[in-house]
């Protein structure tokens, strides 16, 4: 990595967490940090979140960057919600990454994060993302890594090595499946990438260290618990990716929780950590369309 390189990473990482101090789930914050880096948003641009679920990458990109956003998801429910928590300052479209309601080269930068592994067809929804971008413009995906550290989901990790088998659906101890047609490695998601016509320019492994049982306990208990409401005020206040930056550093629990997770994290900054290990939570790539 260049100096050049090490100095936008840098600025990224400090900025994504200076907005998200407390978080829980050290694969998200790595990946919007990779996201704000690899997109190098300028002012005015258009930028598309195809899939932008409940809105958390579309807050930092509002919260950090000066571009026209758009959000697009299939659910009606996550748009209202989106448009509720977000306000004016973001446009957003119900409608399918499988056929994208935009014209062509319409679009000058895209990022689909942990949206592909979802869809019937991957390859029709790159299809669509290249349609959209002008040329030169660049996309910046994230998805889950078929090669994942023991501790983010050992029930699956053990089963998947002993039996070729694994939890799916949508169960408390589905794990890294949950809801998951796929996982991908780094050679297949390159290939795949390259196929829709894009120049892939980098992909990067995100997240190894990580607290034992991590989406267990993120997404098959604190989840649920923080969707109905029963999560105490400060550990809600601390989960909610899309609400208004809090006022001040957080306190108690949710402060010293977050002081072991970020303890735990500052492993993941190693700049080499890649020719150290070769598993990891997810997997970024950043690809351009060709001019």
């Amino acid at each position: 990595m260049s100096g050049t390189d090490e100095t936008v990473l840098a600025n990224a990482r400090a900025r994504v967490r200076d907005l998200m101090p407390v978080e829980g789930d050290l694969g998200f914050r790595r990946r919007c940090e990779t996201i704000v880096e690899f997109l190098d948003v300028q002012p005015g641009e258009l930028v598309l979140d195809c899939g932008c679920g409940y809105g958390f990458t579309l807050r930092v990109l509002r919260e950090l960057t000066q571009a026209r956003l758009v959000g697009l998801d299939l659910q009606g429910e996550r748009v209202a919600n989106v448009r509720a928590r977000l306000g004016e300052g973001v446009a957003l479209v119900q409608g399918s990454a499988l056929r994208l309601p935009f014209a062509d080269a319409a679009i000058d930068k895209a990022v689909s994060s942990e949206v592909l592994e979802h869809l019937p067809d991957d390859r029709a929804a790159l299809a669509e993302l290249f349609r959209v971008l002008r040329p030169g413009g660049t996309l910046v995906v994230t998805v889950p890594s078929a090669r994942y550290p023991f501790g983010w989901d050992p029930v699956n990790y053990v089963l998947e090595r002993t039996t070729g088998r694994h939890i799916g659906g949508e169960r408390t101890f589905s794990g890294i499946w949950y809801g998951h047609r796929r996982l991908y490695d780094e050679a297949g998601l390159r290939a795949l990438v390259e196929q829709a016509g894009f120049a892939v320019a980098e992909v990067r492994g995100l997240t190894h260290y990580v607290p034992p049982f991590s989406h267990l306990v993120m997404y098959g208990i604190l989840k649920p618990l923080l969707m109905s409401g029963k999560l105490p005020g400060g550990l809600a206040r601390a989960g909610d990716r899309c609400g208004a930056p809090a006022a001040g550093r957080p306190r108690g629990l949710v402060a010293l929780g977050g002081r072991l997770m970020n303890a735990i994290d500052r492993r993941n900054d190693d700049p080499r950590l890649a020719e150290r290990v070769d598993s990891f939570v997810a997997l970024a790539v950043l690809a351009h369309k060709p001019v």
